[in-house]
């Protein structure tokens, strides 16, 4: 049955006359390191303020770059950090916190939605390493581990921890496809919806991936910064000729995805309307451009666009000297000489990239840049990439008109996904 309805839903987005139920946006929930909550993520995107600063979950000064865009704790209840008495995991706790605040905004009450045929899809880029490390520690000194550890660090428990949540019994799904997993598991949920599977779906991304294996892991990979440990805020630099690398981030965000239909009939907010998508994958270095390319093409021709029809670019750009590049140089190529007219702005110089979180945080910022008709900015950016040179919204965010903009994402080992959304008529 699942076949057939992807077929159908193929045949659907290629135009062949069925008609589409509409999808969109009802609830935002946002865990991030400049912001807990939609309005004060907003107010920070809007005002170019940054979360990238020092570690203090554990001792960074072994390493060459010892900053991240890290959560604080304090933000948290004692009683949101227990969880009912189960095994410790930031992953699950950022996780459940961002479905919560996002159930809130939708004005949807998870003791509601029994009957209601609802879903779940979570994109998390691996097993929770803050257990696997905190356990091993343990292990090292008594060869003893808890009965919970394996539980806890699988991939799956935050998506297992949300449908509790909203006792759903039915698709409940996690997506790991590196950092575009979060952003996947929002084409996942629309297509559920879509194909008549699902009427409301939590969708998003998750990773907690700050621990020192972690840290060392990426350090070794020579990806991160390491000239900016006395100046944080200033060390994601997207698009800027002295940009060193991405910063390592972590954190949650989770969407409320509805039927059209009946997201009106109860009165819900309407962010946004999700319009298309773009998935494609790559094995080599060789075939990256055209990968890369094809997806934003796809998700254009699924949306039923022109290039010019677009407002708005969200970028994945996390501030790597290659890829950066990479991302401006697709733009150029399927926007051609309009690529120069249309904001592309990168909100990872100011959050950070927290893995398979980044998808769904950029659409979150993305559906609440359509709201307020106002385009955060990219910050820092302060020296010419000659490679870089396109309106990247520099420092300041600008209003602007605002009615579909695209959400771009190229995941580490080689996924692509591009969604495009519109703002409600």
């Amino acid at each position: 049955m699942y076949a057939q309805n992807r077929q159908l839903l193929r045949t659907v987005l290629q135009g062949k006359g069925f008609n589409m139920r509409g999808v969109v946006i009802t609830g935002l929930g946002v865990v991030a390191p400049n912001g807990l909550g939609k309005e004060a993520y907003w107010y920070a995107l809007a005002n170019g303020k940054s979360g990238i600063r020092q570690i203090s979950k554990f001792d960074p000064s072994p390493f060459p770059c010892r900053i991240a865009g890290e959560i604080p704790t304090e933000w948290f209840r004692e009683n949101e950090l227990a969880l009912e008495g189960e095994q410790f995991s930031w992953s699950t706790i950022y996780a459940l916190k961002a479905a919560r605040l996002a159930l809130q905004d939708a004005a949807l009450d998870p003791e509601t939605m029994t009957g209601c045929s609802s879903g779940v899809f979570m994109g998390i880029s691996s097993t929770d390493m803050g257990v696997v490390q905190k356990e091993y520690d343990v292990f090292q000194d008594s060869n003893t581990t808890s009965a919970g550890a394996i539980a806890a660090s699988f991939p799956h428990a935050p998506a297992s921890q949300l449908a509790k949540e909203i006792n759903c019994n039915g698709n409940v799904i996690t997506v790991s496809t590196g950092c575009s997993s979060g952003l996947y598991s929002l084409i996942l949920a629309a297509e559920s919806i879509i194909c008549g599977e699902s009427e409301v779906v939590l969708a998003g991304g998750v990773d907690a991936p700050l621990t020192p294996l972690l840290l060392a892991g990426f350090c070794a990979t020579g990806l991160l910064p390491t000239g900016f440990n006395d100046a944080p805020e200033t060390a994601s630099r997207p698009f800027d000729a002295k940009r060193q690398g991405g910063v390592l981030s972590e954190g949650a965000g989770v969407l409320v995805l509805e039927e059209e239909a009946s997201a009106r009939r109860r009165g819900a907010p309407i962010y946004a309307k999700i319009c298309g998508w773009g998935a494609t994958n790559t094995f080599s270095p060789a075939s990256l451009r055209a990968a890369a390319n094809d997806c934003l093409i796809q998700a254009l021709h699924s949306a039923g666009l022109q290039p010019e029809q677009i407002d708005y670019i969200n970028a994945h750009s996390p501030g790597d000297p290659v890829v950066d590049r990479a991302e401006t140089r697709a733009i150029k190529e399927v926007w051609g000489k309009y690529a120069y007219n249309i904001p592309v702005s990168s909100i990872k110089s100011m959050i950070g990239s927290p893995l398979a979180a980044s998808g769904p945080l950029q659409t979150i910022a993305t559906a609440l840049a359509l709201q307020n008709q106002f385009i955060p900015p990219t910050v820092n950016y302060q020296y010419l990439d000659p490679r870089c040179d396109l309106d990247y919204v520099p420092n300041r965010g600008r209003a602007a008109r605002v009615v579909r903009a695209l959400i771009n994402l190229q995941g580490f080992g080689g996924g692509n996904t591009t969604l495009v959304i519109s703002k409600p008529s």
